[in-house]
């Protein structure tokens, strides 16, 4: 089995080259499964008609991935999520909002994004808001132009200022302790995204061995992570194909 994962593209709804490049590298797959680690899009919530006609040229490669054979897994982000029915019934993906663990070939994955990591009292109040059903039906009955405005917004709010940018990167420490525990509790994979900050990384604690793996952010440098035969590696996306 071959699954491919990808975090962090942070696409916009106007960022008509980042579209085409994340496009072109789905048309090209070819994998069992592809993972999402959230945060695919800058802004997604619920059966949005704005966000589909925005993200138009990404979606449709995900409607010709999916009638490939392949399939779909989207960890929900702090970017993206209440993925919607074009993802749960069209594309038939499985669609976690939270960490989640999954079994694959004997194995324990823990999936998930890694907002959820560490979080402060005030980031999981404004988190709870916006899955809430009052501001979904916000974002329903709001204007193109407003929800679009809404969506600005909170992607500056979740980013926060220079967050991953800093000589340490204080996000991936966190979720590398998360992992170590983890593993330690019997997962033989954990797989985030959210730092940005790409690696494989062999984990030993609590008398067992595993792995913590993270994609980093597809927007920064079109990284992405191939499990494959019991191991995984890193990998770049390029026009001309794929260099690790």
């Amino acid at each position: 089995m071959k699954m491919v994962f990808i975090a962090d593209a942070h696409l916009k709804g106007d960022d008509a080259e980042g579209q085409a490049a994340l496009a072109k590298f789905l048309d090209s797959l070819k994998a069992d499964t592809l993972v999402v680690l959230g945060d695919l899009f800058d802004f997604w919530t619920g059966s949005n008609s704005v966000a589909r006609k925005k993200y138009r040229t990404v979606l449709d490669s995900f409607i010709r991935l999916h009638g490939r054979g392949t399939k779909i897994i989207y960890c929900e982000g702090n970017h993206d999520f209440s993925m919607g029915d074009f993802f749960t019934q069209r594309l038939k993906a499985a669609v976690y909002p939270e960490i989640s663990e999954v079994a694959i070939e004997g194995k324990r994955f823990l999936l998930g994004h890694g907002d959820t990591v560490s979080m402060t009292t005030e980031y999981r109040l404004w988190r709870g808001y916006l899955r809430s059903p009052l501001f979904r039906v916000m974002s329903a009955v709001a204007t193109p132009g407003v929800v679009w405005a809404i969506a600005g917004g909170l992607s500056k709010k979740s980013r926060g200022k220079g967050k991953y940018l800093s000589a340490v990167n204080h996000v991936e420490a966190r979720l590398r302790e998360f992992a170590k525990g983890r593993i330690a509790e019997g997962f033989d994979f954990v797989v985030l995204g959210h730092s940005h900050q790409e690696g494989v990384h062999i984990e030993q604690t609590g008398g067992r061995k595993g792995i913590y793996a993270n994609p980093g952010s597809w927007a920064r440098g079109m990284s992405y992570l191939v499990y494959e035969n019991g191991s995984f590696s890193l990998a770049k996306w390029t026009d001309n194909g794929n260099t690790l």
